[in-house]
């Protein structure tokens, strides 16, 4: 398979064409010496065999065959000849003289030996004498090729090693100018590979001439433009992720709203359906039991007065305070701290007024801000209640100090009296329900603490924890409810 790399396919190119045209001019040379060779080895057995004939010519024609063994002996050794036979006219071998023992290939050549005797022509006006060649017979001489061998070999030798010579220079001379033309081909590779790994920095080093060197520079200025592509594509590339990423996040933020204002949605109207019921249950409260309650003490107050009926008054009115209680619990004017206090105060206030108790309360502001539950609500003005009603029944005081403050994550309520207080008495944990108000206590999550105050009296101290608030409820004119008066 022909080569793939650019470098060797330039120096193929270059170097075979050099190395055939060194081959046939070699193999010219060599056939060329190889024919000298052959015609001086041609050349030398026709000067022997010409020596031979002269000097055979006479014992040829008269028979002679020791002048024949004379002649051959002679050039035996004149010429290092093998063999040399002398052979006459009619075929027969006159002598054979044998030389060295040949060690190599014996060349045979064989030449014919004329007689030159002269014939007069007595009849010729010019006198011309003309030669008349007669055939005596023939000489056969034979000779080693060694020599011609070793000049064969020699010519083998120097044609080769001229060629040898000749390809390595022409090979030098092909790299040397070569080189720079390699070496800015290697430049334009190594920076082509770069740029197929996608490296856009590498840059063509300039060191070709000519049109190879604006080819480069050309080169050059066309990855510049493929930076600059790729680098405006990969801002595009960027901006296009970033405004998807923004897209998509906006998108997550509108659905996890759209999400969260359907749930408040839903909420409000499970809300709004709740209120509705309470106020439906309140109202029938109100305008039910309420009325009767009301009817049968208005009944009361038109009997004699007796202990029964006045026991049976007092049970009336105990069951319409804590009718109103719970409806107070309910109302949706209560829903949050400061107003379910300001209310309590304003319906304890009467009873304190007519005892002649002073009250001194004081309510931080941060109460407005805490929502309270229903439930919640019922629970804390019972323990109010109950702690009230305790002052009023057993405690024999003329002054209360109602405390409700934020201490960190926790909402405190403090009730101080100044009147009598036995702690761990039997009178206190049946009479005062004082295991009642920390059961209430406990189910919203808060902690009661009952203690005898710096002044004597009772301290009961109502802790409830931040968790115990909820979001305020929604208030609007379809949602107002009445209160019992």
């Amino acid at each position: 398979m022909f080569p793939t790399r650019l470098k060797t396919q330039l120096l193929l190119i270059t170097i075979l064409p050099l190395l055939l045209t060194i081959s046939v001019v070699s193999l010219f040379i060599l056939f060329d010496v190889l024919d000298d060779i052959e015609s001086a080895i041609i050349k030398r057995s026709e000067s022997i065999a010409s020596q031979a004939s002269v000097l055979s010519e006479f014992p040829l024609y008269t028979g002679d065959i020791d002048a024949l063994t004379r002649v051959g002996d002679l050039m035996i050794r004149t010429h290092d000849l093998t063999f040399i036979r002398f052979i006459d006219s009619t075929g027969q071998l006159l002598l054979e003289k044998s030389g060295q023992q040949a060690k190599g290939e014996v060349r045979e050549f064989q030449f014919p030996v004329y007689s030159h005797g002269p014939n007069l022509d007595d009849f010729s006006s010019s006198g011309a004498v003309e030669t008349s060649l007669s055939p005596l017979g023939r000489i056969e001489i034979g000779f080693t090729n060694n020599s011609a061998e070793a000049q064969r070999f020699e010519a083998y030798t120097k044609v080769l090693g001229i060629a040898f010579l000749a390809l390595m220079l022409g090979v030098f001379l092909v790299y040397v100018f070569s080189r720079r033309l390699s070496n800015a081909i290697n430049a334009l590779m190594t920076t082509a590979k770069n740029l197929e790994h996608k490296n856009f920095s590498a840059r063509v080093k300039e060191n070709g001439s000519g049109e190879l060197l604006s080819f480069q520079r050309t080169f050059n200025s066309m990855i510049d433009s493929l930076e600059k592509n790729d680098a405006e594509l990969q801002d595009k590339v960027n901006a296009a992720t970033a405004s998807l990423s923004y897209t998509v996040e906006e998108l997550s933020q509108k659905n996890e709203a759209l999400a969260q204002q359907r749930q408040e949605t839903i909420d409000l109207e499970r809300s709004k359906a709740i209120l509705e019921e309470r106020e439906r249950i309140m109202r029938d409260m109100h305008d039910g039991i309420g009325g009767q309650l009301v009817a049968s003490l208005a009944i009361l107050e038109l009997e004699k007065d007796s202990e029964v009926t006045r026991n049976i008054h007092a049970v009336l009115t105990e069951c319409l305070n804590d009718l109103r209680l719970i409806i107070h619990s309910l109302s949706m004017q209560n829903s949050v701290m400061g107003s379910l206090l300001a209310d309590f105060k304003y319906r304890t206030s009467k009873k304190l007024e007519q005892l002649d108790i002073e009250l001194d309360w004081q309510v931080d502001a941060n109460a407005d801000a805490l929502g309270i539950k229903p439930q919640t609500g019922l629970h804390l003005l019972r323990i109010l209640q109950e702690a009230f009603t305790n002052i009023l029944k057993h405690a024999g005081a003329s002054e209360i100090e109602f405390n409700a403050y934020r201490d960190g994550q926790d909402f405190i309520i403090t009730i101080e009296d100044n009147g009598s207080f036995i702690p761990n008495s039997e009178a206190i944990e049946r009479g005062y329900g004082i295991n009642s108000m920390k059961s209430r206590a406990a189910k919203i999550g808060g902690r009661l603490e009952v203690k005898r105050s710096q002044s004597g009296g009772c301290l009961v101290s109502l802790t409830l924890p931040n968790s115990f608030s909820s979001p305020a409820q929604v208030r609007g004119d379809s949602f107002k409810i009445s209160k019992v008066s």
